[in-house]
C-alpha cells in the first residue's frame, strides 16, 4: 500500500515508483476530470483504465472491506473528504462474497486489525492484491465526494 499526494509524487517520489504507477498518476495529473461524467474510460485497454466516481460516503460499518487479485488500485480524491480503512490480507480474513473471475473482487466478513487513512483532495492511495481496503467511509458525516480509481493490471508491474 502507498499513501501520498500528487505534489509529493511530483517532487521526487515518482523516481521510486514502477513505470505503470507513474503512468496512472501522470494520467491523473494531466486530466481535467471536471468535464468527465462518472463512468469507465480506457487508458491502455483492459490493462489500465480509470473509473470516475461520485459516491456518497457512509459510516465505515456500512461499507464492506474488499480486495482484488488481478488489478492494483490507485484511488485519487478530487472533492470532499474520505476515510479508507485498510488491513493486510492474512489468514484472519474471512471472505463473505467472492467474484474474482468476472469482477476481480472479494468482500470480507472479517479482517485483521484495520487502520484508517484520511484522504483530502489531491491525496491518493495505491492498493495491491495483498491489501484489503474499505473505501468511501465518512470522516464525520455522510457527504458526496468525487474520486477516480485507476485499475492497473498486475502484469504491468511484473519485471
Amino acid at each position: 500500500m502507498i499513501f501520498s499526494d500528487l505534489a509529493t509524487w511530483e517532487r521526487g517520489e515518482k523516481s521510486t515508483y514502477p513505470q505503470a504507477l507513474n503512468k496512472g498518476l501522470e494520467y491523473i495529473r494531466t486530466t481535467d476530470f471536471s468535464t468527465m461524467a462518472p463512468g469507465k474510460y480506457e487508458i491502455e485497454g483492459d490493462l489500465m483504465f480509470v473509473m470516475v466516481q461520485e459516491p456518497t460516503t457512509q459510516s465505515w460499518e456500512k461499507q464492506r472491506p474488499e480486495s482484488h487479485q488481478t488489478y492494483i488500485d490507485i484511488q485519487y480524491l478530487i472533492e470532499g473528504e474520505e476515510l479508507i480503512k485498510v488491513a493486510r490480507l492474512t489468514s484472519d480474513a474471512v471472505i463473505s462474497e467472492e467474484d474474482f473471475a468476472s469482477r476481480d473482487i472479494a468482500f470480507y466478513e472479517t479482517t485483521s486489525v484495520e487502520s484508517s487513512i484520511l484522504l483530502l483532495p489531491g491525496d491518493f492511495t495505491v492498493f495491491y492484491p495483498s491489501d484489503i481496503h474499505r473505501p468511501v467511509c465518512s470522516v464525520t458525516a455522510d457527504q458526496p465526494i468525487k474520486k477516480v480509481v485507476i485499475k492497473i493490471h498486475k502484469s504491468l508491474l511484473e519485471l
